[in-house]
């Protein structure tokens, strides 16, 4: 695998790391974002990102319901 480049598991991977600090609350830097895009590229943070908005909209659900 190159760098800059991410395969279907670590993208799941990134996907549920992202649900799950989303959920925690944590929020998203820069750095750390340029940094999983350096590592897996832009599939890899497209996957992060996405599972850190589900995390957050979990959260909110979780507070409201």
């Amino acid at each position: 695998m190159d760098a800059g480049n991410s395969s279907g598991e670590e993208n799941a991977n990134l996907y549920l790391r992202g649900v799950g600090e989303g959920r925690a609350g944590e929020v998203l830097n820069g750095e750390g974002l340029l940094e999983i895009l350096d590592v897996f590229g832009e599939d890899g943070l497209r996957s992060y990102i996405l599972g850190h908005v589900e995390g957050v909209a979990d959260a909110i659900e979780d507070t409201e319901g």
